[in-house]
């Protein structure tokens, strides 16, 4: 499988969790918590997505 570059996609929610469509191409809801970001997307009319997480930009991994 292919990387994906969802950085188009996720910018603007650095720091936050969002809730991706299947295909990772729409952000169907965002929020402070995972809870928030799920009943969000469910709000929306959206019971099916992926929970993610969003890093901030300014973050570097060392390891």
């Amino acid at each position: 499988m292919a990387p994906l570059d969802l950085s188009s996609i996720l910018k603007g929610y650095e720091g936050k969790w969002v809730a991706l469509s299947d295909d990772n191409t729409t952000v169907y809801g965002s929020g402070t918590s995972a809870k928030e970001a799920a009943d969000d997307a469910n709000s929306k009319g959206r019971p099916d997505f992926t929970l993610l997480f969003v890093d901030p930009s300014d973050l570097l991994y060392c390891g």
